[in-house]
């Protein structure tokens, strides 16, 4: 693809919306269907888990900032690893559905848990493609991995903690 041909500010424009609007549906879900409550009233939960608000917010913030990675790969980002990359965000994308599908429609901790250990497998190797197709993608996609890190680390808190889930030591 050319360099001129490239995508323009509006597609960034366009990925933002549609990421907007995904994190708008997962937490209108995550609100609607009462699994804030589940989470923070009913279930054992950890000490690590921040407080909800915060959890939104870093959420869009996540989601917002792939938008961008995306974009600033579709456009300087080059060789084969640039379709790659943008394949692997779009599974990225997919994964918060499944997450979503397994947490917050079907309350199940250990799904959600076994989820965001795939995005996080997903998310690992989505970092080392971006560093092959454009190197300034890679580093924003730093903070998502440590975030996504963050939440598998709470997931499988959550998880231990309302599953019966024994570990020794544990």
């Amino acid at each position: 693809m050319a360099h001129t041909n490239r995508p323009t500010i509006i597609r960034l424009a366009v990925y933002w919306i549609i990421a907007a609007a995904m994190t708008g549906v997962i937490s209108g879900l995550a609100f609607a269907t009462g699994v804030v409550e589940w989470v923070y009233q009913d279930l054992q939960r950890p000490l690590l888990l921040p407080p909800v608000m915060i959890l939104t917010w870093l959420w869009i913030a996540k989601t917002m900032m792939m938008a961008l990675v995306l974009w600033i790969v579709d456009r300087f980002g080059h060789g084969w690893a640039r379709r790659v990359s943008i394949g692997l965000l779009v599974l990225l994308y997919l994964a918060s559905g499944g997450w979503l599908a397994g947490f917050v429609i079907l309350r199940d901790v250990t799904f959600g848990f076994y989820a965001i250990l795939g995005s996080w497998i997903l998310t690992a190797l989505t970092v080392f493609v971006i560093g092959r197709a454009q190197k300034f993608s890679a580093v924003l996609m730093w903070p998502i991995f440590i975030w996504t890190t963050f939440m598998l680390t709470v997931s499988f808190e959550l998880m231990r903690l309302n599953s019966g889930l024994q570990l020794a030591g544990l």
